[in-house]
């Protein structure tokens, strides 16, 4: 008796231990299954990455292109509005046809110097360092040609012109009045930055903080918004 109680304890335990094992093999299979999901979506996102990274890569080589492009461009705006300049300069300064002996007209040339001349005699001495001649040559440039192409860029050269001489206020004032005359001009980032910075030693800070402000919140990709950042640091 005893051995048949023996038998069908023993015949309960090895069901009960099968059907733990059936169970432990089923969680197996599906640890395994989860795991196998788990790495096809961990090799998705791997290639979805790659991808992303190579477009990153295109799009970084499409920018380089275009800068370069952009850069070409301006030089050649900059250039053909030189040209503009002396073209309108000349029709301005030509004098009436008067008759000639066969009573043809003839058009008597301008005898003023053309605004590119000008413009790049003054640039020449500031590069050189003479500021005092730079600036009276920028300053003659503006007063003759105030609504010229590159009129906005000459307040600028003035400016500098001004402040390296020692002239701050008369550097701010130039940068000041390409802000009131050109508030349009791709330059006036530049023409904020440039005026905040002159008029600080003139102790005008809070003044200097506002336009410097104005730079990062109003042109925040922009060369001039990152050392606008940086002086109003310096500022605090």
């Amino acid at each position: 008796m005893k051995n048949i109680l023996s038998l069908i304890l023993l015949g309960g335990a090895g069901s009960m231990l099968s059907g733990c094992l059936l169970a432990s093999q089923q969680d197996m299979s599906s640890l395994q299954g989860q795991l196998k999901e788990l790495n096809a979506t961990i090799s998705q996102m791997q290639a979805n990455q790659a991808e992303l990274a190579s477009k990153m890569d295109e799009l970084n080589q499409n920018l380089s292109v275009s800068n370069e492009n952009f850069s070409q461009n301006s030089g050649q705006i900059a250039s053909l509005s030189a040209k503009l300049d002396d073209i309108t300069a000349s029709l301005r300064g030509t004098k009436p046809a008067e008759e000639g002996a066969e009573g043809l007209p003839v058009v008597q040339p301008a005898s003023a110097v053309l605004p590119s001349d000008l413009f790049a005699e003054a640039k020449n001495h500031l590069d050189k360092g003479a500021y005092e001649a730079a600036a009276t040559g920028f300053k003659l440039y503006t007063t003759k040609y105030p609504q010229n192409e590159n009129t906005d860029q000459a307040y600028i050269y003035l400016g500098d012109a001004y402040v390296a001489a020692g002239q701050t206020k008369k550097g701010a004032i130039a940068y000041a009045t390409l802000l009131q005359q050109f508030p349009k001009s791709k330059l006036v980032p530049t023409a904020r930055l440039k005026y905040a910075l002159s008029i600080v030693p003139l102790g005008k800070k809070d003044e200097a903080k506002k336009y410097l402000s104005s730079v990062v919140a109003e042109f925040p990709t922009a060369p001039e918004a990152t050392q606008a950042k940086a002086e109003l640091a310096k500022l605090k």
